[in-house]
């Protein structure tokens, strides 16, 4: 069952792939890969890993408590796919410069907790989604388009803001202030899970009774 969830070989050569390409970041960056605005996109192999396992597991669950228990493992899975490639980044840091050198310690909790927590939502949404369709493949798809929608639009939206604003979101996103940004943002995020992952009773409950119309 869990070699299914994870996605058997073909997840495990995904996952050694992105381990393998993240090498490539550092040394092309070397001590700059330490940048927070390098760091940061990392999250999104927690999303990704985190909504794969999930949708794998929740399709055609009609019981909640195993949908709790495979979101739980969704969210815990996506976020060690992320510290596995994130090590293994700065493991190869090491290794080209001969020397460990790690971000700031409040930098590194910050952005395990916010990872943790971004984790949790898309584990939450794609059980959400994945309670709502007949295939793991739908669902997965759904989350994809989601995923890239909203990097489309932290692309887009940032070009029509005032040069002031854009200023100051950068100063958030790369300064002194990430940590309690990433701190105050992660808690908000966990709690958007936690209300999706409430809605799926109403849903399995909706399709239940819907089914006893049919008669089926």
């Amino acid at each position: 069952m869990l070699w299914q969830l994870v996605g058997g070989v073909r997840g495990l050569l995904m996952l050694a792939g992105l381990a393998a390409a993240g090498t490539l970041i550092p040394w092309k960056f070397g001590f700059l890969f330490l940048d927070p605005a390098i760091i940061l996109p990392y999250t999104a192999i927690a999303i990704l890993f985190a909504s794969n396992f999930t949708a794998q597991g929740v399709v055609g669950q009609g019981e909640m408590g195993a949908i709790r228990s495979i979101t739980l493992g969704g969210a815990l899975y996506g976020w060690l796919c992320w510290v596995l490639i994130l090590g293994t980044s700065f493991a190869a840091l090491a290794s080209f410069r001969e020397r460990l050198v790690l971000p700031p310690a409040g930098v590194i909790v910050a952005l395990a907790l916010f990872t943790v927590c971004v984790s949790w939502l898309s584990s939450c949404l794609a059980a959400l989604v994945a309670v709502q369709v007949f295939t793991a493949k739908a669902a997965r798809d759904l989350m994809r388009m989601g995923f890239f929608f909203v990097v489309l639009l932290m692309l887009i939206v940032p070009r029509f803001l005032p040069a002031a604003w854009r200023t100051s979101t950068a100063k958030l996103l790369t300064g002194e202030q990430l940590p309690m940004v990433l701190f105050t943002a992660g808690p908000i995020l966990a709690v958007l899970g936690l209300l999706a992952l409430r809605r799926i009773p109403i849903l399995l409950a909706d399709r239940h009774l819907g089914l006893s119309i049919t008669g089926e």
